[in-house]
């Protein structure tokens, strides 16, 4: 019996390629899709597929190296964070803008209503005055039909006294009748003629009121109200600009924050639980690297350095740190002592190398220039300023920075403050303290004491007290130039003193 063969079923880019229903069938359903369509078959994705998988691997991306934020995260953050700083603004332009068009249309139906009544108007006052120019016509014509009966009568009426009086005929009157006839029908004829003119004066007003001045009146009322409205919607696109800076500013601090976490977390060495199991699947001469390498980085963490500042410094250098670590420890230095360059002890000591060399080439430089004093006075009026008034001189820009930055981080790991830990235990603000002082619980960093001081008025009082600003002064920091606002601290309780309150245990006084 022949011996059955099976055929390998052919790769799925050559059966995409033969069979539109088949594409047709991995585009539309999404396990398939994200199983299969990757590499060289995204090309079978439509062009909102590969864009919506594009987002969703831009949005998957941690926002710094090693972070478990996502960008995704960062957008609803800063979202919410927008809302809540420009909610009310937001909701107080819409309704203007909202009462604005309505009163845009109201303007509009009123003036054409308006429009209507003044047409209205002239045409009854054309009426009018047509009314009263056939009424003027009729009583002329009755004028002269009465005037030519009154003329007979007269007529007749003196041939008769003529006649009683056995005189002759009396003369004729026509010719009287005639001229009163005429003064009657040109007196008529005036008030006609007036009456015609009062009449196209009226009617010609009536007109421009409602032909002329309504629709004048109605576009000098819409463009008042059109301009009203621009100038809220200008005020919707001006925030909306500005809510767009705050978005991008909030995202890109988020981001040097998170870097600058995580980068600390790195230096600390908080992941040695990782180092070590690395370490030990690999040969000894790298444990002993390792070993070597976390023993340098221990030792340059307990001096103040970063492992890549602690290397460059070379053998010497790293030797000189040790040595005046050491006669600073025995000599119990004052650290709020001014030395010979304008710096107290913990200033001096909070300056990186680089940054004290640069003060003391600039020392040496000013005293080779023949200058017989050895303090080195602030460049700047503000910073002459703040030595007359604290002391000190005032820190730079970047040390300022990176202080604020170190309170926020203070401040978030304040909030932990009432959450669980691992063993299901309230956070307490002395363990978050103590860990901020020590520096040894993963994710919480190591931070100078005013730092955690700073951060606990803030998140307390909202602002700092006097007597942590003085601390911060002191120490060389502007308190407004960290961003800092003075806070004080909440009355104590006063439990009454009489009334029902002052029996009840606990609350009153008594």
């Amino acid at each position: 019996m022949a011996r059955k063969t099976t055929k390998k079923p052919k790769p799925l880019a050559a059966r995409l390629a033969a069979s539109p229903a088949l594409v047709k069938k991995y585009q539309s359903d999404p396990g398939l899709r994200s199983k299969y369509l990757k590499g060289d078959l995204e090309k079978y994705l439509n062009p909102a597929q590969k864009k919506a998988r594009a987002l969703n691997v831009r949005l998957s991306a941690p926002i710094a190296a090693g972070s478990s934020t996502t960008e995704r995260d960062l957008a609803h953050e800063a979202q919410a964070a927008t809302t809540v700083k420009y909610g009310p603004q937001d909701r107080k332009i819409a309704e203007q803008l909202g009462i604005s068009q309505q009163t845009e249309k109201d303007t509009g139906a009123f003036y054409d209503q308006y429009r209507q009544a003044l047409q209205q108007h002239a045409q009854n006052v054309a009426l009018y005055q047509a009314g009263a120019q056939q009424a003027l016509a009729n009583t002329a014509q009755g004028i002269t039909g009465l005037g030519n009966q009154e003329a007979v009568q007269l007529q007749s009426q003196a041939n008769q006294a003529a006649a009683q009086q056995g005189i002759a005929p009396a003369g004729d009157l026509s010719a009287l009748a005639n001229a009163a006839q005429a003064t009657r029908q040109g007196v008529m004829a005036s008030f006609q003629n007036q009456q015609t003119l009062q009449g196209a004066a009226a009617n010609t007003y009536a007109d421009a009121q409602a032909n002329t001045v309504a629709p004048g009146q109605r576009l000098s009322a819409l463009a008042q109200a059109r301009g009203k409205t621009r100038d809220i919607q200008q005020k919707q696109a001006d925030l909306a600009t500005e809510k767009g800076a705050y978005d991008v500013q909030y995202r890109a601090d988020r981001r040097t924050s998170e870097l600058k976490n995580q980068i600390a977390l790195g230096a600390l060495g908080l992941n040695t639980a990782k180092a070590k199991a690395d370490a030990a699947a690999n040969t000894p001469e790298a444990k002993a690297a390792t070993t070597a390498a976390t023993s340098a980085a221990s030792t340059a963490a307990k001096y103040g350095y970063t492992p890549h500042q602690w290397a460059l410094l070379g053998p010497k250098g790293r030797q000189r740190v040790i040595n005046a670590s050491k006669a600073q420890g025995k000599s119990s230095p004052d650290m709020g002592k001014v030395n010979s360059y304008g710096y107290t002890e913990a200033q001096w000591r909070a300056m990186s190398t680089s940054q004290r060399q640069k003060v003391i080439k600039d020392f040496k430089a000013s005293t080779a220039k023949g200058s017989k004093t050895k303090d080195v006075l602030p460049a700047t009026k503000d910073a002459r300023d703040f030595y007359n008034k604290y002391g000190v001189q005032p820190l730079s820009t970047e040390q300022h920075n990176t202080t604020r930055d170190q309170i926020g981080q203070a401040q978030r790991a304040l909030k932990l403050v009432g959450t669980k830990d691992k063993n299901n235990k309230a956070i307490t603000t002395d363990a978050i303290v103590n860990a901020m002082a020590t520096g040894g619980t993963k994710g919480i960093p190591k931070l100078p004491a005013v730092v955690v001081r700073a951060a606990l008025d803030v998140i307390r009082y909202g602002g700092v007290t006097n007597a942590t600003a003085d601390r911060l002064h002191k120490a060389g920091y502007s308190v407004a130039k960290l961003g800092l606002k003075p806070g004080k601290p909440k009355p104590a309780y006063k439990p009454p003193a009489s009334g029902p309150a002052a029996q009840i245990p606990g609350v009153g006084g008594n």
